[in-house]
């Protein structure tokens, strides 16, 4: 599948449920070739569950996201 910032951009928004019920919020910083970098804030940021890391991560095994 290709990596494009609309389907990252899908990929967060069906998880933003998750992220309102723990005040957090995930953000596409940047996309380059298959490299995505996340930006992530509240509870989410430090959690260890790595829900939204997972989902990205199942949708698109082919990519790399560094999380910060």
């Amino acid at each position: 599948m290709e990596i494009s910032e609309e389907k990252i951009r899908d990929i967060l928004d069906s998880l933003e449920w998750l992220m309102d019920a723990h005040d957090s919020s995930a953000e596409l910083v940047e996309l380059k070739g298959n490299t995505a970098i996340i930006q992530l804030s509240g509870q989410c940021a430090v959690c260890d569950t790595n829900c939204i890391e997972d989902s990205l991560y199942q949708e698109l095994p082919e990519a790399e996201f560094i999380f910060r």
